[in-house]
């Protein structure tokens, strides 16, 4: 795990808050200082929030103000950043041992529902694992190879329905897809296609983004869907 110290921390934290616009109108009697002020608050907080940290509040605005008055510290600043090494570390090794916790129960569902889908007479199942359905048959003709990019419409979804990402939801154009730079599922399924048609992917975990998942969009050992058109191969 790569050091990482109060000040490494707050500025990361910052730099991604910055990029979002807050939706309250600031009012005007604030002074641009006494305004970052608020927004790097804003940030700290949100980031330790997401990062499962337990916010004092009251202990961080007193470690604030005992830095920027220069007065005595209520706990040793020499100790900061052997601490925070632990800290994050200790954080780290929590939140690997959540997400294995997760990836395992999303597995087991995964599994059960493919070994149902399975039964499927429209679905095919090929060695690795991976499911498809025919949706729609190209001209039967032309097909991609791992080193091609591809032009592509698609929607991904979970088990549950939810769609976590859509050439929809990117404004409506096809996308140019490198095979080569996907998920094994992808590029494994979408060579099975013709120019033309249309698959429907039930992809296991270990063809898309494995124990670690792609948060917050996808869970961790999550099976995912996705429905693939094949415009253009390039």
């Amino acid at each position: 795990m790569k050091r990482q110290t109060i000040a490494l921390f707050c500025i990361a934290v910052f730099s991604v808050s910055c990029a979002k616009k807050d939706e309250t109108t600031v009012d005007s009697k604030y002074t641009d200082d006494q305004k970052a002020s608020y927004y790097i608050g804003l940030s700290i907080a949100r980031n330790m929030k997401q990062e499962g940290f337990k916010v004092d509040a009251d202990l961080l605005a007193q470690a604030i103000k005992e830095e920027t008055d220069g007065g005595k510290k209520l706990m040793p600043a020499e100790e900061m950043d052997a601490f925070m090494q632990e800290f994050m570390q200790k954080q780290h090794e929590k939140k690997q041992a959540e997400a294995g916790l997760q990836a395992g129960e999303n597995k087991k569902k995964g599994l059960e529902f493919l070994t149902k889908n399975k039964s499927n007479p429209k679905v095919k199942t090929t060695a690795s694992g991976l499911q498809y359905e025919v949706l729609q048959e190209g001209d039967g003709k032309t097909k991609p190879k791992a080193s091609h990019v591809v032009q592509v419409k698609y929607t991904g979804k979970l088990l549950d329905g939810t769609v976590f990402d859509s050439t929809d939801k990117n404004g409506g154009a096809p996308m140019d897809i490198n095979l080569g730079a996907v998920i094994k599922g992808w590029t494994e399924g979408i060579q099975l296609m013709s120019k033309g048609s249309k698959y429907r992917f039930y992809i296991p975990s270990d063809l898309a983004y494995g124990d670690n998942g792609a948060e917050p969009a996808i869970p961790a050992g999550a099976t995912i869907i996705f429905d693939v058109e094949l415009m253009n191969i390039k």
